[in-house]
């Protein structure tokens, strides 16, 4: 082969490279995973609401709600009349004597009233509290705040879900589309590791270059198998959050949100006293459910305050019984009776017992109180921080885009140099391992900036 037509052949396999991880380069940009078909597409919309609907946590949430509200009802009952009724049927042993007397001068015996052995009787009875009215009533408002302090933690569950949701699937696109980047980079230092395999059989360049390519087509195939595996992760991840069997395959089709325009974004809300009260205004269900939880604590201790007074009921009774214990006479007949009366009891002393539950009462109340101003000062600090994690990480999507512009043009240089002979192999090497770094950085940027927002919402006590 005559020099000219080597160098020809040379040119002619460094465009056919050029070409190729170009083309790499470009299938880089497309979403991860066009390819398999078999997937099932979802968009983080879908499978918030998929998790919504079959997540296990929001169900063990949603059955201590009803718990709560079955309390509240259960309690709420004792300030109600209470109507009774029972029936019941015995039968004595027949050794039971009966009340004889013996006439003097008479050898007889003569029964004055026999043993009734077949007993019988219904009641119905009705019990109504009146001065236990202000106990219970302390009980019933405590009962009904821990209900809605158990809904508020349903809200509050729902968005936690809702933002783990997010991050797995924001996560599966991170691991997709570092997957992507990692298979078109395979594919070009597989071509460019032809290309320098030719020339060394032609003798223009050096056992070095093949070796130095080599290495790098190991250090990428080392990072595709890390890729696969990331890939793997994060699907068992969002199929256990949604409710999907974790062998299904899945392919995210939601794109992470775009940036405002020209790249701006708005400036984080300064941290400061408003700030912990605005976000109990924005209704974050975490600190409403604390503030019920505290208001039930002040209701208990009143309740407890108020078990100092005597309580006194109203009861009604009705008997229909064989015998009726309130007629000695008839014994073998069915006799009903009623009565009407106040029952009165007061606890005067209780060896402590009462100042305990007090105090109990107060001391619980007094760490509620604490631990809902810990939390809004927590939620308020978070809240800021958020902000600020989503301007940066925005910011971040920005110099991540403008490195892929760059690596991208220093890629078609270096490539187009390497056609000509002026560049060396290991610069294209060099110039393909920064692109596929910048592209790596920018998928992770693109999934931080979207995770940021999705923990901002979820900081608000949000779902959609």
């Amino acid at each position: 082969m005559t020099r000219s037509a080597a160098g020809c052949g040379r040119r002619t396999a460094a465009r056919t490279l050029n070409g190729v991880l170009l083309g790499a380069a470009l299938a880089a940009l497309v979403p991860a995973g066009l390819g398999a078909q078999a997937a099932r597409q979802l968009t983080v919309e879908e499978s918030v609401q998929m998790g919504l609907e079959h997540n296990a946590r929001l169900r063990a949430a949603r059955a201590d709600v009803d718990a709560a509200r079955a309390g509240e009802r259960q309690v709420g009952a004792a300030r109600l009349p209470a109507l009774r009724s029972q029936a019941s049927y015995g039968r004595l042993s027949s050794n039971i004597p009966g009340v004889e007397f013996t006439i003097p001068g008479y050898d007889s015996t003569f029964t004055f009233q026999g043993v009734q052995l077949d007993r019988l009787q219904t009641e119905l009875s009705l019990e109504l509290p009146l001065l236990a009215q202000l106990r219970l009533g302390h009980e019933a408002r405590a009962a009904g705040h821990d209900a809605a302090a158990a809904a508020l933690s349903l809200e509050q569950e729902r968005s936690d879900v809702a933002f783990d949701i997010r991050r797995a699937y924001w996560n599966l696109h991170r691991a997709l589309e570092h997957r992507a980047t990692v298979q078109s980079a395979l594919a070009g230092v597989d071509a460019h590791l032809q290309v320098v395999r030719e020339r060394v059989a032609e003798g223009a360049a050096l056992t070095r270059d093949l070796l130095a390519a080599e290495t790098r087509r190991s250090e990428v195939l080392l990072e595709q198998v890390e890729a696969d595996n990331a890939v793997r992760v994060g699907q068992l991840e969002l199929n256990r959050l949604i409710g999907l069997p974790l062998d299904e395959p899945l392919r995210p089709v939601s794109e992470p949100p775009a940036l405002p325009a020209h790249g701006t974004v708005p400036a984080p809300q300064p941290a400061g006293p408003g700030l912990v009260s605005s976000t109990v205004d924005d209704g974050r269900p975490r600190i409403a459910a604390l503030e019920r939880q505290v208001l039930g604590l002040r209701e208990r201790l009143d309740a407890a305050g108020a078990s100092r007074l005597p309580e006194v009921d109203f009861y009604a009774r009705w008997l229909y019984a064989k015998p009726n214990p309130y007629f000695f006479m008839e014994q073998d007949r069915f006799n009903a009776t009623w009565e009407l009366g106040l029952s009165g009891r007061w606890a005067i002393w209780e060896g402590g017992a009462r100042g305990a539950r007090q105090q109990e009462a107060r001391s619980r109340l007094e760490a509620a109180e604490a631990r809902l101003q810990d939390t809004a000062e927590q939620v308020a600090v978070e809240t800021a921080r958020l902000r600020l994690e989503v301007r940066r990480a925005a910011e971040a999507v920005g110099v991540a885009e403008q490195s892929v512009g760059v690596a991208v043009e220093s890629f078609r240089v270096v490539g187009h140099q390497f056609e000509e002979g002026t560049a060396l192999s290991a610069d294209v090497l060099d110039a393909e391992e920064a692109l596929r770094r910048a592209r790596a950085r920018r998928a992770d940027a693109l999934a931080d900036h979207a995770i940021a927002e999705a923990a901002l919402l979820n900081a608000l006590g949000r779902v959609w």
